[in-house]
């Protein structure tokens, strides 16, 4: 059975958390329309491999035209307008940073493999049921969200540095051609056009440099807060649990996931 028939077979309260994660991340439409096909993509790969992101960005459109293609068949008016206005948003948005996709969608199947995972834990007994409140349940669920999303965004701000680099590396060299050219060529229209161009090259490089330090100073701030607000939190809880057990309630020994955010 595919993950995603698994994740339509979730209980409501499971289910809701799919829907508020997609609504913000990736098209629900998409991922259903397209399912086997995603699942066996390795995004995971991709989100660091710009070749390889593009061409899965590629195939993925195709296979979008592909449904467009089925449902016009059908004449079901409604989707094509859908799948359409899906198909103009995703190659807008992911177009000229196909590596942002597979991070995209890389972050949704490992919360569809969490969420099924919690939804098929074993029940648990009165006692713990008492000491796992659901403020404490709803916490945990804000660390994952936030933690994700300061992952995607440092992903995110890498491969702008690594664009910016790029974009270096050709300024660069396009200035030293210049130096290197004699000074009778360089009293020339076409040169006086080259120095326009670098000029606005390098008003480009200084715009996104204060960008990308925008950027990261905005992830280290979240990271700071998400520190100081609830993984902090969240180990004085994990404390609270030691001190129980220590005096028969249930052990809840697991550094794992607090470790891991």
């Amino acid at each position: 059975m595919s993950q995603w028939n698994q994740v339509q077979q979730l209980e409501i309260k499971f289910l809701e958390q799919v829907d508020q994660f997609y609504d913000d991340n990736f098209p629900m439409e998409i991922r259903h329309l397209l399912a086997q096909w995603i699942e066996n993509q390795d995004w995971e790969a991709a989100s660091n491999n710009e070749t390889m992101a593009t061409i899965l960005l590629q195939n993925l459109l195709i296979q979008l035209d592909d449904q467009l293609g089925r449902v016009s068949k059908e004449k079901n008016l409604l989707l094509i307008h859908n799948l359409k206005r899906i198909r103009k948003v995703l190659q807008g948005k992911f177009h000229g940073n196909p590596m942002h996709v597979a991070v995209v969608i890389s972050n949704c199947l490992r919360e569809e493999r969490r969420i099924l995972a919690a939804a098929n834990m074993p029940v648990q007994g009165p006692l713990e049921k008492s000491l796992q409140s659901s403020s404490v349940s709803e916490r945990q669920r804000n660390v994952e969200h936030k933690v994700a999303a300061i992952k995607n965004s440092v992903q995110i701000t890498e491969q702008d540095t690594k664009y910016l680099e790029d974009l270096q590396d050709e300024f660069d060299y396009r200035y030293k051609t210049i130096q290197m050219m004699d000074q009778g060529d360089k009293n020339n229209a076409l040169m006086s056009q080259e120095v326009l161009t670098l000029q606005e090259m390098l008003n480009s490089l200084d715009f996104k440099r204060k960008e990308a330090l925008g950027k990261l100073t905005q992830i280290v701030s979240e990271t700071d807060l998400l520190m100081s607000s609830m993984l902090v939190e969240e180990l004085q809880d994990w404390k609270r649990r030691q001190q129980v057990a220590c005096i028969g309630g249930p052990l809840h020994s697991g550094l794992d996931q607090l470790q891991n955010w």
